[in-house]
């Protein structure tokens, strides 16, 4: 018998410290227990019970990876064949060798995937909505799962960060279910948008157990017996009154969680106005010529954005196309949420250098202060800077 119980600690899973320094929660056997036990009888019964191919590729300090690489194969009722992947940048090739039956991936992936989609003649023609467009998508549905190795995957999952809802809609109508899932480290997987049951625009349903609550403020709430029992060190229990405080915003809809935004990341204007970057930044992620979007503006009397281009801009049509694409995300946005100015930024994010996390999120207050002198620019309605390959704004 192990000298340990089921209330002992397990595990210490950190924060990703996108907003200050990370933070060290705690897991005990009781938690890996439930989470083990509910990602593997979540699937229907036929996928339940059906051999398991997985894939593991992000770190295994990514909580979800340790949940569906490390404690739920041992609890799924079938063969489960897992495979490793030192590195991240080795996924395109992996996939099509392992052809994975369960999928969890953050939304760059997905948004990459789509481009890949879009850029074939075919795939344009599928998605115009024309008689002979709707006759290909089966074809290119086909083609393109086959390509990406995801062609016997029955449960598509997104995660970790924000995805358009457009690009979702996107992929349905071409015949890809992509399901949105919600989670933070102190709360590994708290919500999921099961198979047959999708709804877009949301996060999914409560697991098991689970109880999901908005606060007055909008801030979610959740209690479930995967909640964390607090941070090692003595740093401040991130649970109020038995609910874990997520510092997220959202609203509950027929069961459905629906998140607008981090409340902490909300931008107050000079105006008075609140922003919620992430929104904007995955309309202009959306984009295939678009790598990374930073919107930045608070204190500050309107909006400005950080672009890192897709690939290399080989020409002032690439800068056109960009502006444009800028200009196209704006018509839809409100007055307080417009990037009126815009730069295309030279080089690359870096995880190596603590620009984005290992699962490619932005660490926005140190990539703010790489920038600063680009972003004052920005406000001075400066025309050129050294880290700018051009500054665009609105006419």
């Amino acid at each position: 018998m192990a000298p340990v119980s089921p209330d002992d600690l397990a595990t210490l899973r950190f924060t990703s410290s996108t907003t200050g320094k990370a933070k060290a929660a705690r897991f005990s056997h009781r938690h890996l227990l439930y989470m083990a036990e509910s990602m593997a009888s979540l699937p229907p019964w036929r996928s339940r019970h059906a051999p398991v191919r997985y894939l593991s590729y992000l770190p295994m300090n990514h909580v979800v990876e340790g949940i569906l690489a490390t404690y739920a194969p041992y609890y799924a009722p079938t063969s489960v064949d897992l495979y490793f992947l030192e590195e991240f940048k080795g996924l395109r090739e992996a996939l099509p060798k392992v052809r994975p039956s369960i999928f969890f991936s953050v939304p760059r992936f997905y948004e990459k995937l789509w481009d890949n989609i879009n850029s074939s003649g075919l795939g344009k023609s599928a998605m115009r909505g024309k008689a002979l467009g709707r006759l290909h998508r089966p074809l290119v549905r086909r083609s393109a799962l086959k390509r990406s190795g995801l062609d016997a995957c029955d449960h598509l999952i997104v995660g970790s960060g924000p995805m358009s809802d457009l690009m979702l809609q996107d992929f349905r109508r071409l015949g890809i279910e992509v399901h949105n899932a919600y989670g933070l480290t102190e709360a590994p997987l708290v919500t999921l948008n099961r198979k047959g049951r999708n709804r877009i625009g949301s996060v999914g349903e409560p697991l098991p157990f689970t109880q999901v609550s908005v606060a007055d403020d909008g801030e979610v709430l959740v209690k479930g017996p995967q909640v964390t029992s607090g941070y090692e060190g003595g740093a401040p229990s991130p649970i109020q009154d038995g609910w874990l405080r997520t510092g997220d915003l959202g609203s509950l809809e027929g069961g459905y969680l629906s998140l607008s935004g981090r409340k902490k990341e909300l931008i107050k204007t000079s105006y008075g106005k609140f922003v919620s970057p992430m929104k904007v930044e995955s309309l202009l992620r959306d984009s295939p010529l678009v790598a990374e979007a930073l919107l930045v503006g608070e204190g500050r009397p309107y909006c400005v954005a950080l672009l890192w281009p897709e690939g290399k801009v080989a020409s002032d049509k690439d800068l056109a196309d960009l502006d444009e694409m800028v200009s196209k995300v704006n018509s839809n946005l409100s007055q307080p949420e417009r990037a009126r100015r815009w730069a295309v930024v030279r080089g690359e994010l870096s995880v190596d250098k603590g620009e984005v996390t290992a699962n490619l999120k932005l660490r926005r207050s140190r990539v703010e202060a790489k920038y600063e002198s680009l972003l004052t620019a920005l406000y001075s309605d400066g025309t050129s800077h050294p880290d700018a390959l051009h500054i665009g704004g609105e006419r």
